[in-house]
């Protein structure tokens, strides 16, 4: 793929994740429709079926035969493991994962009124997204690559 067709996929990408996220489309919601979304990036539904490939390659969207496409929990996608076995390459890589998650989840202890042996409910009460977002990525990593998959460093 030349660089100039794939700065116009990058940007119809970037154009549907924008449509997600005015629309509030949540995971397991349908998306509009190709014609919908080729009428209103007024680009060609080839273009469109291009980006939405795109996106279900990266997990973020899943289709249905007949029924539709539908926003996808991406943390629940094949990819995330193959993605982790690209970034993690060693014991002190999965170790410092493992350290930034105990920092968070320290400092949700230290900033909560809640009591409660869940970690995830810890990090979920301190009300910050984009921490529990962080976190939760970091758990899974650290839960999938501690058992064995990650490399000898």
């Amino acid at each position: 793929m030349d660089k100039e067709k794939q700065k116009g996929l990058i940007k119809i990408v970037e154009q549907v994740q924008a449509i997600i996220d005015e629309k509030n489309i949540q995971v397991g919601e349908k998306l509009p429709s190709e014609r919908f979304l080729s009428e209103t990036l007024q680009v060609g539904r080839s273009s469109i079926r291009e980006a939405l490939r795109a996106l279900e390659l990266l997990g973020v969207i899943h289709t249905r035969r007949g029924e539709g496409t539908f926003l996808s929990d991406m943390y629940q996608h094949q990819l995330f493991d193959l993605i982790g076995s690209f970034l993690i390459r060693n014991d002190s890589q999965l170790d410092e994962i493992n350290e930034v998650k105990w920092m968070i989840e320290h400092y949700c202890e230290e900033n909560s009124d809640i009591e409660t042996n869940s970690k995830e409910s810890l990090v979920t009460s301190n009300n910050n997204q984009i921490m529990y977002i962080i976190w939760k990525i970091l758990s899974q990593y650290s839960d999938r690559f501690e058992k064995g998959t990650s490399k000898e460093g």
